[in-house]
């Protein structure tokens, strides 16, 4: 890939299922330490993955990465067992190519664009 090559995107909805309460940082940082420990740094870096959002009133988030990856962050997430120390579980519901078409499938958590 070359460096000024955009990125073809893929956007994730997931869900997080916990006894505790997760916040959004909770799990940036749990989502961060788990996949650079499973992927290790250089699989870490080819995910190129950012956490969009995350309601912690529906446990649910918005993750996108890179198409080529896909796959990889899918099974990393269905592996996850605790997120910065708290007992949780990550459930992906959804992809799709587009913020729109996964809002005009019922996901009504997530915001528009910034």
């Amino acid at each position: 890939m070359y460096s000024a090559q955009r990125l073809k995107k893929r956007y994730i909805v997931f869900k997080t299922s916990s006894e505790a309460k997760l916040s959004e940082e909770d799990v940036k940082s749990g989502l961060y330490a788990f996949l650079l420990k499973f992927f290790g740094e250089y699989g870490y870096s080819q995910l190129s993955y950012k956490l969009l959002q995350y309601e912690a009133k529906e446990s649910m988030g918005l993750i996108r990465c890179e198409r080529g990856s896909l796959q990889e962050l899918l099974g990393g997430l269905a592996l996850i067992e605790n997120l910065n120390g708290k007992k949780a579980r990550t459930i992906a519901l959804a992809s799709s190519g587009t913020i729109k078409t996964l809002r005009d499938k019922g996901y009504k958590f997530i915001k528009e664009k910034e």
